[in-house]
C-alpha cells in the first residue's frame, strides 16, 4: 500500500515517526477501503496505540500543515495542502443509551476497528509490518460488494449509520447484507433520537454525493424522509444536477426542497437548525418561485431579492422551471444607484422606481445586456427632467 501525500510517501514517514517514539500508527477506514477499490481519497485516517496529539505535532513538524486539538479525545486533524488528516487515539466506545455519543476510553487498534460501522471500515494498515489487519473479513464483503455492519446493536448506538449504509451501498453500487438491511428497517424510528445538527450533517453528506438523487430516492424508500420531516415533499427531480462556482450541498438542498410550502421554512429550521444562509435561501427560493405564477408581481421585491440572494438559489429555480424562470432570473441588474448619480439625478426615492422600471423591461425582454441597462435608464433620466 502507498499513499502520496504531495509527493511525500506517508506510510514511509508514519513508519519512521513509529520507530523513534515507539508509538504504533495505523492507516484506518475509509482510505484503505477506496485504496483497495482505486477511488482516490484525500480524508485520511490514523490511528494510534498511545496519544494522537503527541504524534500528530510531530508529523506536523514534517509536513508544515496547519493543525486543529481535540484535547477531550486526545486526536487532532493535520491540513495539508488537500489533504486531511486525522490523527487518532486507538479507543474502546460505549453507548449508555440509543442515538447518544458514545462513553470512550483509550485502547488498542482491535478495539478501535471493533467500533466501527461496517467491514469493509473496519480495516488496517499496518504501517510497522507492511500489511493490512482485518479482523472482520472485510476484505472478503469488500470483494463481495456487500454492506455488513459488526453487530446487531450497530444500527441502535448509532442511527446516522443508517445514511452511512445507503451512501456507502449506492457510491459504490454494493448489495447491503440481508441482516444488515433488516436491522436497518428496525431502527429506522430511532432517527427522531438523533439531534437536528447530527440528522443535518447525515443529509449534507449525502447532498455531496455524485449520486445523490439515487440516494435520497433511497432514503424515501425506508420512510426516513418521514421520520425526520413528517408532511414536508422531498423533491428528487434534477437532484444530481450540478453547476460550477457554486456550493453543490446549498444547490442540492434548495432543489431537495423545492416544492416547500410557505409554513415548511420555518419546521425545516427547527428539525435540521440550518444556518441563516439557509434559511433565507429558503425564504427567497419560495417568495421567487410563488412570483412566477403572480400576476399582480411584486416587482420592487423581486428585483431586490435577487439583487441579494445566492447564486445558488437562482441556479434552483433555472434547473426546476427552465424557460419559465429565466424572465426572473435574467432580470438580474447590472445597473446601480450609483450609475443613476453618475447620470446627474441628486439621490432621491426616485432611484428605486428607476430601478424597478429598468428590471421591468429587462424581464420582458426590452433590453438584454448592462449596455441597454445605462441607455434605457438614460432616457428615463431625460424625460424626468423633461417633466414626462
Amino acid at each position: 500500500m502507498r499513499i502520496l501525500v504531495n509527493g511525500i510517501d506517508l506510510i514511509r514517514l508514519l513508519k519512521e515517526i513509529s520507530l523513534k517514539t515507539k508509538i504504533k500508527s495505523y492507516i484506518v477506514g475509509g482510505v484503505v477501503r477506496d485504496f483497495l477499490l482505486g477511488v482516490k481519497n484525500l480524508d485520511i485516517d490514523v490511528v494510534v496505540e498511545g496519544d494522537g496529539i503527541e504524534f500528530a505535532y510531530i508529523l506536523l513538524s514534517y509536513l508544515k500543515g496547519d493543525i486543529v486539538v481535540y484535547e477531550a479525545f486526545r486526536t487532532a486533524t493535520l491540513s495539508y495542502h488537500n489533504f486531511s488528516i486525522d490523527i487518532i487515539s486507538a479507543r474502546k466506545e460505549y453507548y449508555e443509551c440509543p442515538a447518544a455519543l458514545p462513553t470512550i476510553e483509550f485502547s488498542n487498534i482491535y478495539d478501535d476497528m471493533a467500533r466501527r460501522d461496517f467491514t469493509i471500515n473496519a480495516l488496517a494498515y499496518d504501517v510497522m509490518e507492511g500489511k493490512i489487519l482485518d479482523y472482520f473479513n472485510g476484505l472478503e464483503d469488500l470483494k463481495k460488494g456487500v454492506i455488513r455492519v459488526l453487530h446487531s446493536k450497530s444500527f441502535i448506538d448509532d442511527p446516522t449509520r443508517i445514511f452511512r449504509a445507503i451512501r456507502y451501498a449506492t457510491r459504490y453500487s454494493f448489495e447491503i447484507e440481508e441482516k444488515t438491511h433488516n436491522l436497518m428497517k428496525e431502527s429506522i424510528e430511532n432517527i427522531r433520537l438523533l439531534s437536528a445538527d447530527r440528522i443535518r450533517n447525515e443529509l449534507l453528506l449525502v447532498l455531496k454525493e455524485d449520486k445523490a438523487k439515487e440516494m435520497i430516492e433511497k432514503i424515501i424508500s425506508y420512510g426516513i424522509d418521514k421520520v425526520i420531516f413528517d408532511e414536508i415533499t422531498l423533491n428528487t427531480q434534477n437532484l444530481d444536477t450540478v453547476y460550477t462556482n457554486i456550493e453543490v450541498e446549498l444547490y442540492r438542498f434548495l432543489v431537495l426542497f423545492y416544492y416547500l410550502k410557505e409554513k415548511d421554512i420555518n419546521e425545516i429550521e427547527k428539525k435540521l437548525r440550518i444556518n441563516k444562509i439557509y434559511f433565507k435561501a429558503l425564504k427567497d427560493l419560495f417568495f421567487l418561485r410563488e412570483q412566477l405564477n403572480c400576476q399582480n408581481k411584486n416587482i420592487r421585491k423581486i428585483r431586490e431579492t435577487i439583487d441579494k440572494t445566492k447564486e445558488e438559489v437562482l441556479r434552483a429555480i433555472e434547473v426546476m422551471e427552465g424557460e419559465k424562470a429565466e424572465k426572473i432570473i435574467k432580470g438580474k441588474l447590472t445597473v446601480r444607484g450609483k450609475d443613476i448619480k453618475n447620470l446627474g439625478l441628486p439621490p432621491s426615492p426616485l432611484y428605486g422606481e428607476l430601478l424597478d422600471k429598468v428590471f421591468e423591461a429587462k424581464i420582458n425582454g426590452i433590453i438584454t445586456t448592462g449596455e441597454e441597462e445605462i441607455e434605457f435608464l438614460k432616457r428615463l433620466i431625460e424625460k424626468l427632467k423633461k417633466g414626462e
